[in-house]
Formats: C-alpha cells, structure tokens, sequence
C-alpha cells in the first residue's frame, strides 16, 4: 500500500510540474514565424518583412468590446511620429471579416499594416488568450514588452520607445 501510495504522489507531483509553464510568449522569447493577410489581400510575414524594426504587434477584433477601437487610430500617430526610427505597428484582427462590413471603413487611412487571420493560428503561436493584448520586440526580433489588456495612450508609447530607445528615453527623463 505504501509502494502505492508513493507512486501517486509522484505521478501528482509530476503532472503539477507541467503546470509551471506560463501561456504564452514570455520576454525573451523569439517573434513566431507567421505568414498572414492584410486588408488589401497581401501576404505579410512578420518576421521577415520587417527585420531591424522594433515592432508593435496588437491582437484584436471588430468584434471585441474590450478592444478600444480608437487606439488603432492612436498607433497611426506613433508610426508616422516615430516610423523614421524604426517602429511598426502592427493590428490583428483575430476573426473573419465580412466583405461590405462598414465597421472597417474607419481604418481605411491607416498607413501601418492592418491584418487579419480567420482562424487563430497566428494567435495561438503567440499565446493569445484574450483580447487585446499588445507585443512588442525589438529589432532582432525578440520580446520585450508585453501588455494583457488596455492601457493610457502614454503607457502604450512608452512600452514601445522604451524597447526604441534601448531604455535610455526613460532612464534620462527620471
């Protein structure tokens, strides 16, 4: 009985042990090797349309009521204030999009990419549980910023120019 007992425990401690993986990219992890549409039909392959640039990868939906729409308007401004430098944003809309569907028509003159998956691929290589949630890496390619959730217009810029700047920005100012 003892003999038995043990082997359950072990077989317990074993089975808690895979759950100390947290979901997900974490910081440090390299950017997924993904291939998606944009709104215009184009392929974009992320890791390498884009090598040398720090990135904003954003996943949401037209769909979401958590996704603040507005601030896919608000990352236009960053990439045409900071695009000279290196930085990208880039949306994800995680979901079909109907053809004729108005609610797009307010994207329409967006310049950074806009893009859109049908099934969740790109998103589960990411590790995206919930919308929105926001990557961001640097020019090698690799995490270093992640936000779950939505976040002031100064906390979204200053999770990008931190990576930007190589954290100097930010270390000077305080």
């Amino acid at each position: 009985m003892k003999a038995r007992s043990w082997l359950w425990l072990l077989g317990l401690l074993a089975a808690l042990g895979g759950c100390d993986k947290r979901p997900g990219l974490q910081i440090g992890d390299a950017m997924p090797a993904v291939t998606l549409m944009n709104f215009q039909g184009k392929s974009v392959a992320l890791s390498n349309d884009f090598k040398g640039k720090v990135l904003l990868v954003r996943f949401w939906s037209l769909d979401c009521g958590f996704c603040d729409k507005a601030m896919l308007q608000t990352l236009e401004r960053f990439y045409r204030k900071y695009q000279d430098q290196g930085f990208v944003p880039i949306a994800i809309n995680e979901g079909p999009i109907a053809a004729g569907d108005e609610r797009i028509r307010q994207f329409e003159g967006l310049t950074y990419p806009m893009l859109t998956e049908d099934y969740g691929l790109a998103a589960r290589q990411f590790g995206v549980i919930g919308l929105p949630v926001t990557f961001v890496f640097d020019e090698e390619g690799v995490l270093r910023e992640k936000l779950t959730g939505e976040a002031r217009v100064e906390e979204y810029e200053k999770l990008f120019t931190t990576v930007l700047y190589k954290g100097g920005f930010y270390d000077s100012a305080y």
